[in-house]
């Protein structure tokens, strides 16, 4: 835009032109000084000011970009570029980074950072996952230019050996590290996918480890699904890191110490129990074989009083076969007689029988009305066909059936008298 003073800038445009002209023309710089009146406006607004003895000056920011806890009357470095606030017209410093400047003001972002990861349980021994027992994967997060780095593969490969150490290489110290720390967590968890993970590096001042003690970075930790072991500095040194992970290590070396097993420990624990189980099973031997002798002594004893009784069983058995025996031959030969007996009764029974039948049938053949017939007699039957005893057992006009001898004769009545009309006409003669 050319300026001129012919034409009048709105406010909005002269506030634009400065705005511009501050952020390229000056362009990023970083300024120090004592923070003052810090507040957190609406959960995600930063505002404070940095001042010196002589001047101050306002200060923004998100609440996502700040990486490290502050507070009134810290020593602080910040990064950023120089602004106007667009409506207000008021200048500033838009902050991109803040750095704790001096010993003094790193510890007290350390004391706040740790305050407030407490109070939200990053810390709580009861979240903390044990590390597997013979881990197949290693997860290792360091730079691979950093001392740490080649203590700790020598120390895997001299305990445990054969194993999978699948390194994200990253920067260990200053701002830039902090992402790539985040970014490399995130990354073993997605992609590698290790049964543990390794956070290290050597040791140095508290300005040195700050990426260590920065909240992205123990989100980072508390947030992987994978557990991890956090090896920072000596052993004086404790990182926020190694507050929030799984395992605090003492040193990068005592961190390759926590993940694997010694192998000579492993094989002398082996040998050990290995040899407790041989005299156990020697001494479980010794006194099966003893109990196991005399089970068979009292088996033996009974199965012998047992024999004795079924040979005492068997004895009687055949002495009540052989009686049985006899008994069944004696009672064969009476059978045989009795049925001797039985069969000549019979004979003679039938005998009587048959006797008596051929009398019957005699006397039946004598009684027969055909041989009464045969000696001139004859019989007359009614129309009926019964046989006529009385003249009332017919009636005139009647036909009645005479059976002689040889052949019959058909009659008709045309008179009958009654016995009683008979005796009184022979009365008469």
């Amino acid at each position: 835009m050319a300026l001129t003073l012919d034409k009048a800038l709105t406010v909005s445009e002269f506030v634009t032109i400065v705005k511009t002209h501050l952020q390229t023309g000056v362009g990023q710089l970083a300024v120090q000084g004592e923070v003052s009146q810090f507040k957190l406006a609406k959960g995600k607004l930063v505002f404070f000011e940095l001042k010196d003895e002589d001047s101050r000056v306002t200060c923004f920011m998100m609440k996502y970009q700040l990486k490290t806890a502050i507070e009134d009357g810290m020593e602080v470095k910040v990064i950023g570029y120089p602004s106007l606030f667009q409506a207000a017209g008021r200048f500033h410093i838009r902050v991109q980074q803040i750095e704790p400047v001096g010993e003094g003001a790193l510890q007290r972002a350390y004391e706040l950072l740790k305050q407030q990861l407490e109070k939200e349980g990053l810390f709580a021994p009861e979240r903390k996952r044990p590390l597997p027992r013979f881990p197949e994967t290693i997860g290792l997060v360091t730079s691979p230019e950093a001392a740490a780095y080649t203590d700790i593969l020598r120390i895997l490969d001299n305990r445990w050996g054969g194993l999978k150490i699948v390194l994200t290489p990253t920067g260990v110290q200053g701002q830039e590290a902090i992402n790539q720390i985040v970014g490399a967590i995130e990354y073993q968890n997605t992609v590698i996918k290790p049964s543990v993970i390794i956070l290290t590096r050597g040791g140095g001042s508290l300005e040195d480890l700050q990426a260590f003690n920065a909240e992205a970075v123990a989100r980072a930790v508390f947030s992987s699904n994978i557990p991890v072991v956090c090896g920072v500095g000596h052993e004086r040194d404790i990182t926020i890191a190694d507050l929030t992970a799984d395992v605090r290590a003492s040193t990068p070396s005592n961190a390759a110490e926590r993940v694997v097993p010694d192998r000579r420990e492993i094989i002398f624990q082996i040998n050990t129990l290995t040899g407790r189980a041989e005299s156990v099973i020697r001494e479980a031997l010794r006194s099966r074989h003893e109990s196991v002798a005399e089970s068979v002594r009292r088996i033996e004893n009974v199965f012998q009083e047992r024999i004795e009784r079924l040979k005492d069983l068997i004895r009687q058995l055949q002495r009540h076969f052989w009686a049985t025996a006899e008994r069944a031959r004696y009672a064969a030969r009476d059978i045989d007689r009795a049925g001797s007996r039985l069969g000549g009764l019979l004979t003679a029974l039938l005998k009587s029988q048959r006797e008596k039948i051929a009398n019957i049938a005699a006397l039946l053949r004598s009684l027969n009305p055909e041989r009464v017939l045969a000696r001139g007699y004859s019989m007359t039957v009614s129309s009926k066909g019964v046989i006529i005893r009385s003249s009332d057992d017919v009636a005139e006009e009647e036909i009645i059936t005479t059976k002689l001898t040889r052949g019959q004769l058909e009659s008709k009545i045309t008179k009958r008298q009654s016995h009683d009309q008979k005796k009184r006409s022979d009365k008469k003669l």
